[in-house]
């Protein structure tokens, strides 16, 4: 397990596959499970504000 988190929180980052949601890293943390998790409020002003939890896996650094 690598303790190095892949991302920061205000990182801009985007899902990397199905449902767009662009978004500004908030959180990360580990479960009591010891899995990385990444809290990511949405950018798009039609649910601006909304979190989703995601793993690391889900995100990329967003370009835009």
């Amino acid at each position: 397990y690598n303790n190095m988190a892949l991302f920061a929180v205000g990182d801009k980052v985007e899902k990397v596959s199905g449902y767009k949601w662009p978004g500004i890293v908030v959180s990360v943390f580990d479960t009591l499970a010891g899995q990385r998790r990444v809290v990511v409020e949405c950018t798009t002003p039609e649910v601006a504000g909304a979190l989703h939890i995601y793993n690391e896996g889900q995100l990329r650094i967003s370009l835009e």
